[in-house]
Formats: structure tokens, sequence, C-alpha cells
């Protein structure tokens, strides 16, 4: 994690740091966020509609509420091995930067269980303040038109710092979870 006084994050920095965790283990907080937000015609989704535009949001980094987080990246739409920056601007006089590398995009009926999925999953690098694995996406049933936004994830606190602070952290990451729920409904509406 960076401190951020004065200046703007650097994500370059962050882009040859390696993985700070290859595998949960037990303990590890296990958060399944999803929200139904549209129904839009059956089958693949189409151009323009709600699961494109939230698609568009998702891989631009673009899922937190930007009072709370900002992305930093190099390029849009994520891509396997980018890293991606988080200027966090929640508290009003310190703000931090921190990122995680891009493992995996998606866009189709993946794992051909009738839904397709758009976006992509982090696994967080070194200094991170937490350790763990993020997946984000938009997901339409393809037999009835049901589009969700959802988040999945694995982590636990990475630093001594977060540790020490756990309770309090996990209460404001939660609730970062559920804006970004919040976020990328507008964005599937056309709100945004």
């Amino acid at each position: 994690m960076d401190i951020l006084l004065f200046g703007q994050p650097e994500l370059a920095r962050w882009q040859a740091r390696p993985f700070n965790v290859d595998a949960p283990r037990a303990g590890d907080h296990r958060d399944s966020y999803e929200r139904d937000v549209a129904t839009a015609p059956p089958g693949p989704p189409a151009a323009g509609g709600p699961h494109r535009r939230a698609a568009v949001a998702i891989l631009r980094y673009d899922i937190f509420e930007p009072r709370l987080i900002r992305p930093v990246l190099a390029r849009e739409p994520v891509a396997v091995g980018d890293a991606v920056g988080a200027h966090y601007v929640g508290f009003p006089v310190i703000r931090m930067f921190f990122a995680s590398r891009v493992i995996e995009t998606f866009d189709g009926d993946r794992d051909g269980d009738g839904w397709w999925r758009t976006g992509f999953t982090y696994r967080t690098l070194a200094r991170h303040p937490e350790l763990g694995e993020e997946t984000f996406s938009v997901e339409t049933e393809l037999a009835t038109g049901r589009v969700r936004v959802a988040l999945r994830s694995w982590s636990r606190p990475g630093t001594r710092l977060t540790r020490a602070l756990a309770p309090v952290l996990r209460r404001v990451q939660v609730g970062a979870s559920h804006g970004a729920l919040d976020h990328l409904a507008a964005a599937a509406r056309g709100d945004r």
C-alpha cells in the first residue's frame, strides 16, 4: 500500500510486483454479492443493453463509488496481466493506493450453465492491504434474460495494520461491496 499525501498514484511501480497470495485457506472471508439489475430479452446480451452497459463499466474498473475508490489503469478494457490500481480516497486526509493483477477475463457462456458472464478476476499484489482474489461480473440468464451484477471473492488481512484494524476495515470492505452493486446497477440502467 502506498500512502499519498500529495501527488498521484503510480501504477507502473506495481506492474512487476509478485502476487502476495496464491490460494485461499481456512478462515479466509469468502464473499458473494449479487443483485438483479434488469430483465432483457432472452438470449445472448444485446449491444447497448443492460448487460453490455454494466460490462463496459466493469472492464474499465468503474466498479466502486468514485467518492471511495478511483480506478487507475494502464488501458481500457483491462486485459490479463494488467495491474489494476485502486486509489482509495474515502478518508479525508490520507489517500491510499494499492493494486492487483488481472488473471482472467471472460465474455460468454463459459460454464455451460445457461449464464452469459462478462467480467474479470484479479489477485492482489505484494504490499496490498488484503490478500486474496476477486471476480467482478455481469451475468445474463440466457433462457429468461435476467441480468445480475456480482462480486465474488476470498480474502484476509494482508498487513499488520489491516490485521489490527480488521473489524473496522471489514465493515468498510462490506460497505464498499454493497456500494459497488449500487454503482453497477446504475451502469446497467444507463443512469451514469
